[in-house]
Order: C-alpha cells, then structure tokens, then sequence
C-alpha cells in the first residue's frame, strides 16, 4: 500500500490484519515501535502462534530443564533471556519460526532503519507480506524490497464530497458551538478543501477547532494540518534556472557584459555546490 503521508496507510494494514485475524489466519502484526521492543513483540506473536525456534545454546540450564519437563515454555520464563540476545540472534530466530508454516506478516510502514529494513527483506522470503510505504520513499533499501511484492495498491485522496460527509459525521458526534449554521457550513467545506483529501488531515482539523469554546466565522477559515499540505518539488525549477545562468555567462562573454558574467559565474559556482548535495539527498 502506498501513498502520501497521512492517507490511511497504518489504518489500511490494522484493519487488514484484525479482518485476517478474525478469519482464523496465521497472521502477525509489525508496528513502528524501536527496533528491540519490535523484535520482541513479534517474537511473542509467534510464541502464541506457531511456538519459537530458539537455539538450545540461547538458553540456560534452568530454562531447558524447565522446558524439558513442561514440554515447553510460556513466553513470560522466555521473555528476559529473548530480551539479552543481540537484534541479529532474534532475526534468526523469527525468520527460523516463519519457515515452520506459512504466516502472513503485515506491516504497518516501511520507513525504517537499516536493521529493521533487512530484517523485513529476510521475511519476504518465507511469508506473505502487506505493508504500508510513503510514496516518497526513494531511500534504495527500501527501493530493493519493492520488486517483491506482487501487488501494489495506490492509496488516492478522498474526494471533497466524501471530506464533507466524514466531517459532517464527526460533528454529529461531537458537536462543536458554532456562531450560526451558516459558519458551520463554511467551516466543513473549509475541512474538506483544506485536507486535501487526507483523513489525517480531516481529523486532526477537526480535533483542533472542538478545542474553541466557539468557533466564529473569522475562526472558521484558519484552522490548518500538516497533513493536508501539498509541498512542490523545485529542484527541477532551481536546475533550469542555473543552465540558465551557466549559458548566460557565455552570452556575456560574446556581447562583452562584465556585470553579466560576473553573475553567470556566480550562478555557476552555486549549481557546482548544489550539486553535491542533491547527490547525496538522491542516493537517500
């Protein structure tokens, strides 16, 4: 699943992962936590979903005598020792776990840390994967992975009719004091327009104006999200306009204007040190 910040992408992969869950699916869910509590999350859920592969030298002598008489172990005598292991020991030992049957892993984004982006890369072989990922995301790590899914669904923004009707059922919920009906009706048009078609932004517009104690016509147009902000590329804009200036520096030289030259060569040294750093940016 793939979109803009904001779209539903986190929201999509749960309520795909509580439909698989509630259809009797081995499924196990993978969300933003740090890389050693999400380690042991996932270990846990596949503790109560398949039961752990876990190496006979990552125990101890009490935990394999206890296992031996129990027959195994509850993930409450295991959790402190999986806790110690290094992030690369509890990688082998999910993917271990994963090849015992076939698992569906959904996972709620892809912008991760290096860790985490070869730990998923190693569970695309041996399970169904969902995941949410910012259609942003140029980062090559991530770019590597992409080829492995099978499908690949575009999640687009809400058009303004079904931003209206989101916000008019948010409010009947919880209704908010307007001036009169006229400001309330200015103000979910302005939620629909503003928002951009993003639930995030729709919600979090929502959430900031049930703070007023009143929300007047002058108020009803000044609510804003992050989410909702549509932000332009200008890179190609800034490179045109430096050829630009580069191919004047010869046009100075040929027509003899030394203030245009001394221009043109400054506009030069500028696209020389820009350079450097779109490359790195691009290689993100």
């Amino acid at each position: 699943m793939r979109g803009r910040a904001g779209i539903g992408k986190a929201a999509l992969v749960r309520h795909s992962f509580a439909a698989a869950k509630a259809s009797d699916i081995p499924c196990l869910l993978v969300d933003g936590r740090g890389t050693k509590q999400m380690l042991l999350d996932i270990m846990e859920q596949l503790h109560d979903l398949l039961g752990l592969v876990i190496p006979s030298d990552t125990l101890g002598p009490k935990l394999k005598a206890r296992a031996r008489l129990r027959g195994g172990l509850e993930w409450r005598n295991l959790a402190r020792t999986l806790s110690r292991i290094t992030v690369i020991e509890s990688g082998n030992i999910i993917i271990a776990t994963l090849r015992k049957a076939p698992v569906a892993v959904f996972i709620e984004a892809l912008e991760v840390s290096p860790q985490k982006a070869d730990l998923f890369a190693r569970m695309m072989e041996v399970a169904n994967v969902v995941a949410g990922m910012d259609e942003k995301n140029k980062r090559i790590r991530i770019s590597r992975m992409l080829w492995k899914f099978q499908t690949v669904i575009e999640l687009k923004p809400l058009p303004v009719e079904t931003c209206e009707q989101i916000a008019r059922a948010w409010l009947e919920k919880r209704p908010i004091r307007f001036s009169d009906e006229r400001t309330r009706s200015r103000f979910i048009r302005h939620v629909a327009q503003t928002s951009g078609g993003v639930p995030a932004a729709i919600s979090g517009l929502l959430e900031t104006a049930a703070q007023e104690e009143e929300v007047t016509p002058a108020k009803a147009r000044q609510f804003t999200h992050e989410a909702g902000i549509t932000y332009m590329d200008m890179t190609p804009l800034i490179v045109v306009g430096v050829v630009i200036a580069m191919a004047g520096r010869y046009v100075s030289r040929g027509i003899g204007e030394v203030e245009m030259l001394v221009f043109s060569g400054v506009a030069t040294a500028l696209f020389m040190g820009l350079r450097f750093f779109m490359w790195q940016l691009r290689a993100r």
